[in-house]
């Protein structure tokens, strides 16, 4: 059964999935009607995919321990925490976290890709899906911050190897900061997951921290610490 706290199903999938969806990606093109009727949750339209050029492939290169611990900060403390703009972000994850809608690179929900990057791209309501490049190069929108000015509806993004995964931020789940709780459409093995992951690992998979340029003074308080 799926918790809240934790993921509730192993991380690890062959390579040879991932692989799959993306030539199925490639290959076809999924009308918006055939896109709704899959779902049946009501999308009401599709935004044209944007072309990668690399594939949002999910995590897989994380370190085991950095994908299985729970968040011990409650869901309610964390929306309890934001206000605003990234109140709602948090609010639209959690929603798709509790339709348990699975990881996929070719459907789409409420009119988002199902994938890493469009459930970001859903949450921050950006209007069409981005990939985890334009998240990168912030051409969706957003600057990067160092991890210590992390707040409630941030993101974290990699990309290496022509791949990428991006995470969106809830809280610190310490008061050192050495551990983060995110929200993300993880992968084809493990789709929607509410989970802590370490800063350590995070660092040393080159993720770096981003804001979405919407939240700029929106809903914390000392948002525009210094985050150069």
């Amino acid at each position: 059964m799926h918790t809240q706290n934790g993921p509730s199903r192993p991380s690890a999938a062959a390579p040879s999935i991932w692989r799959s969806f993306a030539m199925m990606r490639r290959t076809r093109v999924l009308s918006c009607a055939l896109v709704s009727s899959f779902v049946g949750l009501g999308a009401t339209a599709c935004s044209a995919p944007v072309d990668e050029g690399g594939e949002d492939i999910g995590d897989t290169s994380e370190a085991q321990e950095a994908l299985t611990a729970g968040c011990a900060t409650s869901r309610a403390k964390i929306l309890a925490s934001a206000s605003g703009g990234r109140l709602a972000a948090i609010q639209r994850g959690f929603t798709c976290l509790d339709a348990r809608v699975p990881y996929s690179q070719s459907r789409y929900h409420g009119g988002y890709r199902t994938d890493c990057s469009g459930f970001v791209s859903m949450a921050w309501q950006l209007g069409t899906s981005y990939t985890t490049i334009n998240f990168n190069d912030g051409s969706a929108g957003s600057r990067t911050v160092t991890y210590g000015a992390l707040q409630p509806a941030d993101a974290l993004v990699r990309r290496s190897g022509g791949a990428g995964h991006i995470v969106m931020f809830l809280a610190w789940d310490d008061a050192a900061k050495t551990k983060a709780c995110v929200i993300e459409q993880a992968s084809t093995a493990s789709d929607m997951q509410f989970r802590m992951r370490t800063a350590a690992s995070l660092r040393g998979a080159n993720y770096k921290a981003i804001r979405s340029n919407r939240f700029a003074g929106s809903g914390i308080a000392n948002d525009d610490d210094d985050d150069r």
